[in-house]
């Protein structure tokens, strides 16, 4: 089991295994490995998408809700054609209402939080495995105005909300989409592979009012069918930037050194190598004092 502190009700909660035996089959058994090479190409998950689009596929949605607590009144539509239709749903805005003091740092969505430092050369570990910005990217000039500074990861489970939003008002300045396999982003997987340097990805640029430059990665993973991005060029604090559809998945957030500071709790929590969960719009950190 997985713990985790959440932020809402200030405990400790052991998150809910999804295909735990499973998974431990497939990073862990040597048979299992033979047969994860296929089930982390797009094949495998592009199938799942298509059956959740299903009209049959609506019959899942009742007990997915109740196995996860899942508040339907939240969402703006009340009738789902399938599964799909639920799983991207919209909330309405008073269930995630966006902090709007402009120096707060917002969660761009849903997830359990994890910060860490980037050194001034560019690296930072994500469990066992160590990254390099470099890598994540494969652009060098973006990678360099990030050295020194904050990576924000946003592990996102099958009961958080899937669609995220732009952290400040800006601009995009540059993107790139990596294609890569679908590892599960869940803590298991990065025990034995580095999960955010294989999977397919996507980044932009950004350029906000407040903050400065930020850089906004979108990270794919096992049964996530696709990620909708609606590309917009300019954006306000809190706009929607897009969704994934049925699947766990992760956003990595990183900000310049010096720019930002995490609220205590948060730092204190992953001081124990613990993940908070967070809902998207709330403050998570502030500006930081120049």
């Amino acid at each position: 089991m997985v713990h985790i502190y959440q932020r809402l009700s200030q405990r400790y909660i052991e998150e809910q295994e999804v295909g735990g035996k499973s998974l431990r089959f497939l990073y862990e058994t040597i048979p299992g490995r033979l047969l994860l090479r296929a089930l982390v190409g797009p094949q495998f998950s592009n199938w799942k998408a298509r059956q959740n689009k299903q009209p049959k596929s609506a019959k899942k949605i009742e007990p997915f809700a109740k196995k996860y607590n899942i508040d339907l009144s939240q969402a703006e539509q009340k009738e789902f054609a399938n599964f799909h239709e639920f799983f991207t749903r919209k909330l309405r805005p008073v269930a995630r209402p966006i902090d709007r003091e402009p120096n707060h740092v917002i969660a761009v969505a849903d997830g359990k939080l994890f910060a860490y430092p980037i050194t001034e050369s560019g690296e930072f570990q994500i469990k066992s495995s160590r990254y390099t910005l470099r890598e994540l990217v494969q652009d060098e000039e973006t990678a360099e105005l990030f050295e020194g500074g904050t990576c924000l990861v946003y592990r996102l489970a099958m009961d958080d909300y899937h669609r995220y939003v732009y952290p400040d008002a800006g601009k995009k300045v540059k993107e790139q989409a990596i294609r890569g396999v679908l590892h599960t982003v869940r803590p298991l997987a990065h025990q034995y592979t580095k999960v955010f340097a294989e999977n397919t990805r996507q980044w932009q640029l950004l350029l906000t009012e407040t903050f400065g430059p930020v850089l906004y990665m979108e990270v794919g993973a096992m049964l996530v069918g696709k990620m909708h991005d609606h590309g917009l060029a300019s954006f306000k604090r809190g706009e929607e930037k897009g969704y994934f559809e049925y699947g766990t998945s992760s956003m990595v957030v990183c900000y310049q050194k010096g720019s930002i500071q995490l609220d205590a709790d948060i730092l204190r929590e992953n001081e124990k190598q613990i993940e908070v969960q967070v809902q998207l719009g709330e403050k998570v950190g502030e500006k930081d004092a120049p």
